[in-house]
């Protein structure tokens, strides 16, 4: 289970910061909201990799834009 720690809209996409253990995350692979949204994973990025403690725990997913709030948790489909 993933938490959304932060969001930032990047034109017709979001920038979603995302707390948890983010092994399985990968370009294209499948997020499901609370609601039971299932949300596509466009792009990977690694946040906070200067810091060595959040490397493997924070990781920046870029998604279509859709109704997500911080705090929202999120699992793979």
């Amino acid at each position: 289970m993933f938490r959304v720690i932060d969001i930032l809209p990047i034109g017709n996409n979001l920038s979603v910061a995302l707390d948890g253990d983010i092994d399985k995350i990968a370009n294209g692979c499948k997020l499901v909201d609370d609601s039971g949204n299932v949300i596509v994973v466009k792009s990977v990025a690694m946040v906070r990799y200067t810091d060595p403690q959040y490397i493997g725990k924070n990781v920046t997913v870029l998604i279509d834009k859709c109704d997500i709030a911080v705090g929202s948790t999120l699992s793979i489909a």
